[in-house]
C-alpha cells in the first residue's frame, strides 16, 4: 500500500485495502472507527502519478476551469445535493489519464489532481468530510488509469459503478421525460397568464413538444423575483382562478403539465413560517429561509404539498428546485430524527417519491445542476441544465457534462430563449447548441418571426425523427479543451453529429445514413472517416428548406468536402457505396 497516502486524525483508525477489479481499474476500500466516542471524520487518500501527456481536468461542476492546477490549488467538491464524487485528467486526445470516483455519495467529498513542482507528478486526492460524530465508516475509491478509452467513457462507467450500490437504483424515466418541453419561465417569469399559456401549449404541442412546466409565480400576487412568499403553495387567484380547470385544459392540448415548487424555501409572509419558523437552517435571503428537513414534521409537510397537488389539480410532476439550498447545519434540537441534514433530504425525497409514484406511476420530477449526482438520480427523473438564459455555450457544456454522469436519466437543456429581433440563423444557435439533449423551450410563439417559427418547427422535427438516435446513441465528443468543436451520436447505422468550430466532421464509421447540423459561422464542412465510402447528400438551411444537393467521397487520407451549408443548416447523407 506505498502507493497511497492517508492523512486522518487520531480519533479514528483508519485502514485501507486494494483491489483490481479490471486492467486498469482499482478499488481501495477505506474503513474507519472511532477509537472512542463517534467523532467527527475527516480522512484523506492520496496517490502520485506521473504528469504525463496531461491536458485538462474534468468535474461535473467544474468543467469550465480545465486547468490543471498545481497542487496547493483548489479542490472540486461534492455532497448529495451538489455535484458527484468523480473527476477527470485527461491527455491531448481526449484520452483517460486518471479519474477518481468515490461511493459516497451523500458526504462531502472533495477531490484534487494537483501538479507537485518539484516532481512533475500530480497528487491526486480523494478527501473526505463526514460532519457528523460518525463510530464505523466505510466507503469506496475508484482509479482508473486505463489509458485507451476517451475520458468521458470512463466517467460514464463510473455512473454504471455507482448504480451497483444499494439505494443508487436511478429513478424510472416515463417515456414522456425524453420529449421536448415548453416552459413558460423565460417566457411569461412571473406574469402567469391561463389563457396565452395554453395557446402556447397548442402551437407548441402541433410541433412536438409533449410537455409544459409552469414555473415560479403561479403561487403569488407579487412578482418582485423574491421568495418571501414561498411555503403555503397555493394559487394566486388573481392569475389562475382554477388550477384544475388550468391542468385539463393544458391536457386538452396534448401535453402533460409539471409545476414548480422551491422545495427548502419558506417565506416570511407565508403562514407556513409561521408554523416552521423554530425548525429553519438559516436564513437564505431577504424575508425567505430554508426549513430544515432533520425534522420528521417538515418532511411531512413538503411531502403532502405535492401529495395534495397531485390529487387536487392532477399534476403530471414537479419542477422541485433549489434542493442545492439545503445546508449542513452543527445544531441539534429536540424533535430533530437524524443528524446529518444529507440524511434528511435522502428522508425528504423517499418520501415524496413513494407517495407520488403510488399516485402517478409515471410522475415526472425535474432537478437542476448542480444537484445532480448519484443520489439524485434515485429521485429525479430529468436533470436540466443550470440557469443561462441566451447561453447557448454554457447550454452545451453543460448538458455534455450531463450526460456523462446521468446514465438512462432524461437530460435537458436550459430553456431556450431569444432575441425576437435576430434572424432564424442567429435564433438557432440556442437550439442546435443543445442538440444532444432534450430540449426545453421558452419563446412566446406570438412574438416569434415567421422565420423563427419555421425554424423552430424544422429543429423539433430533426430533434424527433432522430431522437433515438441522439438520446440512447454512442455519444462521442471531441476536443474537451477546444469547448467539443464536433459531437456525434451513433445508433445502429445512423449517426447525427454537430460541427461547433473548425469545420471537422469526424465521422464514427461509414454508417448507411449521417446527419450533419453546421452549429458554426463557416459554410464548409470536411467530413473524415478511417475508411472509404461514398455519399450523396442534400442540404437544408435552419428553416428545413432544400438549398443545395451533390456527392462527396471520403478516404483515410482526404476528407470530403461539402460546402454551401447554411449556418446552422443540416446534411443529410446517404451512402452509396463502401470502396475497398
Amino acid at each position: 500500500m506505498e502507493r497511497y497516502a492517508l492523512k486522518h486524525g487520531d480519533a479514528f483508525r483508519v485502514s485501507v485495502t486494494e483491489k483490481e477489479i479490471a486492467p486498469g481499474i482499482e478499488i481501495v476500500h477505506l474503513t474507519a472507527d472511532a477509537v472512542e466516542d463517534p467523532q467527527k471524520l475527516t480522512v484523506s487518500v492520496s496517490r502520485m502519478i506521473p504528469d504525463i501527456g496531461v491536458h485538462a481536468l474534468w468535474s461535473p461542476t467544474g468543467y469550465h476551469c480545465k486547468t490543471v492546477m498545481p497542487n496547493w490549488g483548489p479542490f472540486f467538491g461534492s455532497c448529495a445535493m451538489s455535484g458527484a464524487p468523480v473527476m477527470a485528467a485527461l491527455d491531448y486526445q481526449d484520452r483517460n489519464r486518471i479519474t477518481l470516483a468515490c461511493s459516497d455519495v451523500k458526504n462531502g467529498v472533495w477531490m484534487h489532481t494537483g501538479l507537485v513542482e518539484e516532481t512533475g507528478c500530480l497528487d491526486t486526492v480523494v478527501k473526505i468530510d463526514v460532519d457528523y460524530p460518525v463510530a464505523h465508516y466505510e466507503a469506496d475509491i475508484r482509479i482508473d488509469t486505463r489509458g485507451d478509452i476517451p475520458f468521458y467513457r470512463a466517467v460514464q462507467d463510473v455512473a454504471a459503478w455507482w448504480e451497483t450500490y444499494e439505494g443508487l437504483a436511478p429513478a424510472p424515466v416515463p417515456l414522456d421525460a425524453k420529449m421536448p418541453l415548453y416552459s413558460a419561465w423565460y417566457s411569461y417569469h412571473q406574469m402567469i397568464d391561463v389563457d396565452a399559456i395554453v395557446e402556447e401549449c397548442r402551437r407548441f404541442s402541433e410541433i412536438g413538444c409533449r410537455v409544459l412546466i409552469v414555473d415560479e409565480g403561479w403561487q403569488t400576487d407579487d412578482n418582485n423575483r423574491g421568495y418571501a412568499f414561498c411555503g403555503d403553495w397555493q394559487p394566486s387567484h388573481k392569475k389562475i382562478p382554477d388550477m384544475r380547470e388550468f391542468v385539463r385544459a393544458v391536457h386538452d392540448t396534448g401535453m402533460k403539465f409539471m409545476l414548480w415548487y422551491s422545495v427548502p424555501f419558506v417565506g416570511e409572509n407565508s403562514e407556513a413560517y409561521a408554523r416552521f419558523r423554530d425548525k429553519l437552517l438559516c436564513p437564505m435571503g431577504d424575508g425567505f429561509h430554508a426549513l430544515d428537513p432533520r425534522f420528521p414534521e417538515v418532511r411531512r409537510h413538503l411531502i403532502d404539498l405535492y401529495k395534495n397537488a397531485v390529487l387536487a389539480w392532477d399534476l403530471d410532476g414537479f419542477k422541485l428546485d433549489f434542493v442545492d439550498a439545503f445546508r449542513q447545519a452543527d445544531a441539534v434540537r429536540e424533535g430533530m430524527d437524524c443528524v446529518s441534514v444529507y440524511d434528511g433530504v435522502d428522508r425528504l425525497l423517499k418520501g415524496v417519491m413513494a407517495e407520488l409514484r403510488a399516485i402517478k406511476p409515471d410522475i415526472l420530477i425535474e432537478f437542476r445542476q448542480s444537484y445532480m449526482g448519484p443520489l439524485m438520480r434515485t429521485f429525479g427523473n430529468l436533470i436540466r441544465v443550470v440557469d443561462c438564459p441566451c447561453d447557448s455555450y454554457t447550454n452545451r457544456m453543460g448538458a455534455l457534462s450531463l450526460r456523462m454522469t446521468s446514465g438512462n436519466t432524461a437530460v435537458h437543456s436550459d430553456m431556450v430563449m431569444w432575441n425576437y429581433d435576430e434572424t432564424p440563423e442567429q435564433a438557432a444557435f440556442q437550439l442546435t447548441n443543445v442538440l444532444f439533449c432534450v430540449p426545453q423551450i421558452s419563446v412566446k410563439w406570438s412574438l416569434m418571426s415567421e422565420g423563427q417559427r419555421k425554424m423552430v418547427s424544422a429543429f423539433c422535427a430533426l430533434w424527433l425523427k432522430y431522437r433515438d438516435v441522439l438520446m440512447n446513441g454512442t455519444l462521442t465528443c471531441r476536443g474537451y479543451a477546444n469547448n467539443f468543436p464536433y459531437v456525434s451520436a451513433r445508433l445502429d447505422d445512423v449517426q447525427v453529429g454537430a460541427v461547433y468550430a473548425g469545420r471537422i466532421a469526424a465521422l464514427e464509421a461509414p454508417t448507411s445514413e449521417v446527419v450533419l447540423v453546421n452549429a458554426s459561422l463557416d459554410c464548409v464542412i470536411y467530413v473524415e472517416c478511417a475508411e472509404r465510402v461514398s455519399y450523396q447528400y442534400t442540404v437544408y438551411d435552419c428553416m428545413g428548406e432544400m438549398c443545395g444537393e451533390g456527392s462527396v467521397s471520403v478516404s483515410a487520407c482526404v476528407p470530403g468536402v461539402i460546402g454551401g451549408v447554411p449556418v446552422n443548416g443540416t446534411v443529410v447523407m446517404k451512402k452509396t457505396d463502401v470502396c475497398e
